[in-house]
């Protein structure tokens, strides 16, 4: 619980407490948690009211240079560990911000019926299924993983994953550029209704939908003059300009 909060476990080996796993780093403090998760009945919920309500929780990334410097991996949560979307955040953060993310259970995934299997070792069945719905709900496969979750260091599917990586690879880049979910989701935030016809006030409504600030003085100039050259419509010129947004680091990465 405390690695997902944070990026890193009281213990570095997140999946092996036995003698060959990591000393914890404050052995007093995962007590202190543990005592309290058991004594509240093991509710999770607790533990995650108890953690959130720290000093710790609420340090931004964004820390003096000194503390930096004496502990440069933050083992001792001295500011939060920057962190980006994990698969599953991006793509629903994606689909929140163009009002099409569906909240309800779905239905079960349109696989073919069970009278046409002729599926084998060597021609397994193989499929990817497009859904409105949460990440998590996405169809999975053991054999092969899903496409947009692999490019975003989604959990592999055939073994126990403890600790996601991070990694950042020029296919993510192109993947902003080309994908025609991107594209889609990009063209309907767009294309939301309470947009203003006036370029100036829309572009302050994109950066709250999608940053929740307002743009700095620099940003409003630099995407009014981006919507004044971009050839095309109204709508082709914003959804281009949502794209910049929702590539940037501040809309993938948690501060």
């Amino acid at each position: 619980v405390w690695q997902w909060h944070f990026g890193r476990g009281l213990g570095a080996s997140a999946n092996d407490f036995g003698a060959r796993g990591a000393v914890p780093l404050d052995s007093q403090l995962l007590d202190l948690l543990a005592a309290d998760f058991v004594a509240g009945g093991y509710r999770l919920k607790d533990l995650h009211r108890l953690i959130l309500s720290t000093e710790a929780w609420r340090l931004g990334a964004r820390v003096a240079d000194g503390a930096a410097i004496q502990d440069p991996e933050n083992l001792h949560q001295a500011r939060f560990s920057r962190r980006r979307l994990t698969a599953e955040e991006l793509r629903d953060a994606v689909l929140y911000a163009s009002g099409g993310l569906k909240f309800e259970f779905p239905e079960g995934h349109p696989f073919p019926p069970e009278s046409t299997w002729t599926f084998s070792q060597h021609a397994p069945f193989n499929a990817v299924y497009d859904s409105p719905h949460r990440s998590a709900f996405l169809m999975v496969q053991r054999q092969r993983r899903h496409p947009y979750l692999a490019l975003f260091d989604g959990a592999d599917p055939n073994s126990s994953t403890a600790q996601r990586q991070s990694t950042t690879v020029p296919t993510q880049a192109l993947y902003f550029l080309n994908d025609a979910f991107f594209q889609q989701q990009a063209q309907r935030t767009a294309e939301r209704a309470g947009l203003s016809a006036d370029d100036a006030v829309a572009v302050q409504q994109l950066y709250e939908l999608l940053l929740q600030r307002g743009p700095e003085a620099d940003e409003r100039l630099l995407a009014q003059q981006f919507l004044a050259g971009y050839p095309g419509s109204v709508t082709e010129r914003r959804a281009a300009w949502v794209r910049v947004l929702m590539s940037s680091s501040e809309f993938l990465y948690v501060d």
